[in-house]
């Protein structure tokens, strides 16, 4: 029989699963069906699942239109806290992060900046792509990763096309859609009346944008199945021209994955196993231990990727913006 833990560990896998396959709205009472539990209980799970970091979302994100389109830069200086802090007050930054390693900043705005620091890189986003991280084991997830690079053959590979550039199309999106998405950007189960009061909005209208919803927005709802401390979430760019299989290798992890391109580089957002890409203690006895590092080196030896650089986000601030 499996322990009380166990049960909750399974429920909030199969929480993940249901608003990944179904549907992000999908109602309590259908959850509790499929988990076999009553309505409180599923409930419980749910919130349980969310306040205790095995499960982030379901959220939005807008795709690449050219009336949508969000602008990203890496910067590069030398006291970054005063800048993150300005960030905070900006509203045309929706997101900003500071960080250790290739750059000292991650900012993410609604249009270009006027910034006076070092840029170490620019550019309009892409669409998100967001991993659908398998029920395995870190260790089995590196082997069927290390697997792919040394059998891959370049030659024979095809491109998938996963990132998507829509910068110069337009999609239909006016006022009230964009209260709407603001409303359920963090939270996509909210509910309707509160948004419908503050905004004078119909139901009609809050349908009509749930229906157009995947046409226009990145459903986001990330998974960590040790509840998301346990990991460092690292942001790594990359340069190829073998996009696609980079990102299917890397969806392998057991954690939910980030991908978007800006300024022709491929990067990956990932929440990582502290063990698996840096030693916190004093010595190191197996530097196998490092399987990521190796994994990108293995990535570079076969001319997959021809760059690589990374950084921890140290933290961030996100806007309802």
């Amino acid at each position: 029989m499996p322990t009380s833990l166990e049960a909750k560990m399974r429920h909030y896998r199969m929480i993940y699963e249901i608003l990944w396959f179904q549907t992000p709205r999908i109602p309590v009472k259908d959850i509790s069906s499929v988990l076999h539990v009553d309505p409180r209980t599923a409930n419980r799970r749910m919130k349980e699942a969310v306040t205790q970091g095995y499960l982030a979302g379901p959220q939005i994100r807008k795709r690449s239109y050219a009336n949508m389109k969000e602008y990203m830069y890496f910067i590069s200086c030398e006291n970054p806290f005063p800048r993150y802090l300005s960030y905070s007050k900006d509203e045309q930054v929706v997101y900003h992060a500071r960080m250790a390693g290739f750059a000292s900043l991650w900012v993410i705005s609604k249009a270009p900046l006027d910034i006076k620091d070092a840029i170490v890189l620019e550019g309009y986003r892409s669409d998100y792509h967001l991993s659908c991280p398998p029920d395995q084991s870190w260790e089995h997830a590196v082997e069927i990763m290390t697997s792919s690079i040394e059998t891959c053959d370049l030659h024979r590979w095809q491109p998938k096309g996963i990132l998507s550039n829509r910068w110069d199309t337009h999609v239909q999106w006016d006022e009230e859609d964009e209260s709407l998405y603001k409303y359920f950007k963090y939270n996509l189960r909210k509910p309707f009346s509160p948004v419908m009061r503050k905004h004078l909005i119909s139901s009609g209208k809050i349908y009509s944008f749930l229906e157009k919803l995947p046409s226009c927005c990145t459903l986001v709802t990330s998974y960590f199945p040790e509840g998301v401390a346990a990991y460092d979430p690292y942001l790594f760019m990359f340069e190829t021209e073998y996009e696609d299989f980079v990102i299917d290798v890397f969806s392998q992890l057991p954690t939910s994955c980030f991908f978007f391109k800006v300024s022709g580089r491929l990067f990956l957002l990932a929440y990582v196993k502290r063990h698996l890409l840096r030693y916190d203690g004093l010595t190191i006895s197996d530097i196998g231990q490092l399987q990521i590092p190796i994994l990108v080196k293995a990535l570079m030896d076969e001319g997959i990727i021809t760059s690589e650089d990374h950084a921890i986000v140290e933290y961030h601030w996100a806007k309802d913006l």
